[in-house]
């Protein structure tokens, strides 16, 4: 079995991509709904794509097109069809701003490729044998992947796992659900080695050990699952784990992806997000608005193509997000694959808000370097009344509605959704708001929750620091 990890150099890489990838676009040109209809449009035949080095060739495919009809991106294969590149083992979700779920189909045939891409994440971020992991992601509505895909990771690589199950118990199941203290009881039987899941309930988590006086000595390692995690909350997380008795805890950061089932991941601090299955995946960043492709270390548009599946396929899938690649081998662990330098943002970038722009990694970085504040969620909607103020939560000094809004304009309003790291915290929202108007020079309106909000608990593995309602229906 060869190690694509760790080939010698990118001609061998080449090599064993395009034997996977020609299969894979064997089935496409055959059987997938959506990419037959585009190709036949684009006048591309079977044999004008060879290889990894056509695929500028090939048109970008964008989220809306996938979201509008994602059944369109699963192969439909023949009735007759029963082999493992046929049989759905698994569906997962994914989900953008607004809109419904849409389903993310796996067959046995890659079942076992996500097998090996979760080993390989495991082996990327310096996973031992005698690890353990505690999985501290909730059960969601939908299957998103990170509870799953988490269970599935330890599995490939013959580690024990804990499902902590954090959240309300379930109102069929009262059983199915710990709260907070159950899973840090949980955390202080199981000893685990790994913490893996959103920062925030981690942070939460130790907090509440270190209230409690409870030292979780045996955690070298966290794994976190999220958008906009910057160095400031990186450093934070790994002082709060110091202060509960871990000795030298290494804050692991991933770039995640529902169409990859799994995540880009650092093998160390400052090294890039690794693209963990280089005979699986192939990135690409292109001009955002031309398409055209760019150099490496150039920034544009993240493009993923699959090179080896067989339930939905999806070619030069434009992520959302903008990013630098570099292709040289990590001078670190010694990987040759795709690296993404630095942190990927989001390629609709800064949101306006009443005329002011707001970065949210800023916003995120801002909050959450807040040690009351545990989780939080931002939103940018229209006010319900064009003519009605937010009770002193709009911009001073010409409201909400930006400088000189008439009486009946239409008002932005920025509201943040804030779960503090425990109870009677008086002054916080107004000390929030002072915080973020001194900032962004908007005033927000805070509104404190519980970790267990739906706006909160509901939200996946790929956490928006700032949604745009507006863009779901305008006045």
């Amino acid at each position: 079995m060869v190690d694509t990890l760790f080939l010698d150099d990118w001609d061998a890489l080449t090599r064993e991509r395009d034997t996977r990838f020609a299969a894979t676009l064997d089935r496409v040109f055959a059987y997938h709904p959506f990419y037959k209809d585009l190709l036949a449009r684009a006048k591309l035949r079977r044999r004008d794509i060879k290889g990894v080095a056509d695929l500028a060739r090939l048109p970008v495919t964008t989220r809306k097109d996938y979201l509008e009809n994602p059944h369109a991106f699963i192969l439909t294969w023949p009735d007759a069809a029963t082999s493992d590149e046929s049989s759905v083992w698994d569906v997962m979700y994914t989900s953008g701003p607004s809109g419904a779920p849409a389903p993310f189909a796996s067959t046995s045939y890659d079942f076992v490729n996500i097998l090996a891409l979760n080993r390989n994440m495991l082996r990327l971020r310096g996973a031992r044998e005698d690890d353990r992991i505690l999985n501290l992601f909730p059960l969601t509505r939908h299957p998103h992947g990170a509870f799953a895909r988490t269970m599935n990771a330890a599995a490939a690589f013959n580690l024990p796992v804990i499902a902590a199950m954090p959240g309300a118990p379930n109102a069929r199941q009262p059983d199915i659900g710990n709260a907070l203290d159950q899973v840090l009881e949980i955390a202080q039987q199981t000893r685990p080695t790994i913490l893996w899941g959103v920062p925030s309930y981690i942070r939460e988590l130790v907090a509440r050990a270190a209230e409690k006086g409870v030292k979780l000595p045996w955690v070298r390692l966290v794994f976190a699952s999220v958008d906009g995690f910057g160095e400031g909350m990186r450093a934070d997380l790994a002082a709060d784990l110091r202060r509960v008795g871990a000795e030298d805890p290494q804050v692991s950061v991933s770039y995640g992806a529902s169409e990859m089932q799994g995540s880009m991941v650092e093998c160390a601090r400052g090294t890039g997000f690794h693209n963990p299955a280089p005979d699986q995946f192939c990135f690409e960043v292109v001009d955002p608005d031309t398409h055209k492709p760019l150099e490496d270390g150039e920034e544009g548009l993240l493009l993923l193509t699959h090179l080896d599946r067989r339930g939905t396929v999806m070619l030069r899938y434009a992520t959302g997000d903008m990013g630098r690649l570099t292709r040289e081998r990590c001078p670190h662990c010694g990987a040759l694959t795709e690296r993404i330098i630095g942190q990927p943002s989001h390629h609709d970038g800064f949101v306006k808000v009443a005329g002011r722009l707001i970065d949210p990694q800023a916003l995120a970085d801002l909050l959450l370097a807040t040690d009351e504040v545990a989780d939080f969620q931002a939103v940018v909607e229209y006010e319900d009344k064009p003519d009605g103020g937010v009770g002193g939560s709009g911009i001073r000094g010409g409201g909400v509605g930006g400088k000189g809004a008439g009486k009946n304009a239409v008002r932005d309003r920025l509201r943040i959704r804030v779960a503090p790291t425990g109870p009677g915290l008086a002054g916080l929202s107004k000390m929030l708001a002072e915080h973020v108007e001194a900032v962004f020079e908007v005033r927000p309106l805070i509104e404190l929750t519980s970790a267990q909000d739906p706006m909160l608990a509901g939200r996946g593995w790929r956490v928006r620091p700032l949604l745009d309602l507006r863009k779901k229906k305008r006045p």
